[in-house]
């Protein structure tokens, strides 16, 4: 492992991923407490739409994915309530026409000019300063967004009745939440891909929620659980020549197992045992 450091490539790739781990890991918790894991595999897989008409009309990559990225995550909220349509059905709707036209799109473009296993499955290895840039602008609206609205998302997720009648703008407050998880999911296909993007969206969490309950916690967990597991998989990744972004995934998957098996371990103890 001790090349991994001296590495040019990796030392190049450690600054995105590093972030985009910090963003995701920070969203994650509010994934999980609005339920919105399948939001994300459908924003992430209607990305490939913004990313077929990028290449198609010579267009940026990153910029024209965020704007479809952003739209389809918002359309998720009003739709299902007009047309009669529960969440789900929505979103599965969305995401599977936006992934065909994004297939259709990318079918007329010159091989060369698409890195489809890049798109895929993710390779922080490519990074251009162009796209790093566009990083940090996302990641500042979205750290941004949750150090302003973070407590107030949290109070929605588990009683958004109370917190309307406390004058809270529940509808704006869920339409800025998919804004943000529509643009965090941006940061995580450069990293993880179009079909691993969940993973860092859902795992960091998860691995946090068997140790911490209040937000505050679970935000610190999660980030390290990110952070961490970012970090050993690049360099699993570098030791063993494997795709970065779903060695990064199957670390986080490795994390959440153990948090698991921990977690079972200290309420199955001995000690549980004597207070029950």
């Amino acid at each position: 492992m001790s090349g991994f450091f001296d590495s040019e490539v990796m030392q190049a790739a450690l600054f995105p991923a590093l972030l985009t781990a910090l963003v995701a890991s920070s969203m994650s918790v509010m994934v999980l407490a609005h339920r919105l894991s399948f939001l994300a595999v459908g924003v992430s897989h209607a990305t490939l739409a913004g990313l077929g008409l990028a290449v198609v009309l010579s267009l940026p990559l990153l910029p024209t994915a965020t704007v479809v990225a952003v739209l389809v995550a918002l359309l998720l909220t009003p739709m299902p309530k007009k047309i009669g349509l529960n969440e789900d059905a929505g979103t599965g709707m969305l995401f599977a026409g936006a992934m065909a036209l994004g297939v259709v799109l990318l079918s007329s473009a010159n091989k060369y000019e698409v890195d489809l296993f890049g798109l895929l499955f993710g390779n922080i290895l490519t990074v251009s300063d162009t796209d790093i840039r566009w990083l940090l602008l996302v990641a500042a609206l979205v750290l941004s967004s949750l150090v302003l609205a973070a407590r107030s998302w949290w109070s929605i997720a588990f009683d958004a009745t109370t917190a309307a009648a406390g004058g809270l703008p529940v509808t704006g407050l869920r339409l800025l939440l998919h804004a943000m998880v529509g643009l965090t999911v941006i940061m995580c296909v450069k990293l993880a891909g179009i079909v691993l993007t969940t993973g860092l969206l859902v795992l960091p969490a998860a691995c946090a929620w068997f140790w911490g309950r209040s937000l505050g916690s679970l935000w610190l967990l999660s980030s390290a659980f990110a952070i961490s597991g970012t970090l050993l998989g690049l360099m699993f990744s570098y030791q063993w020549d494997w795709p970065s972004g779903a060695t990064v995934v199957l670390t986080l998957c490795s994390m959440f197992i153990l948090s698991w098996g921990g977690s079972w371990l200290k309420h199955q103890g001995p000690g549980h045992n004597r207070q029950a």
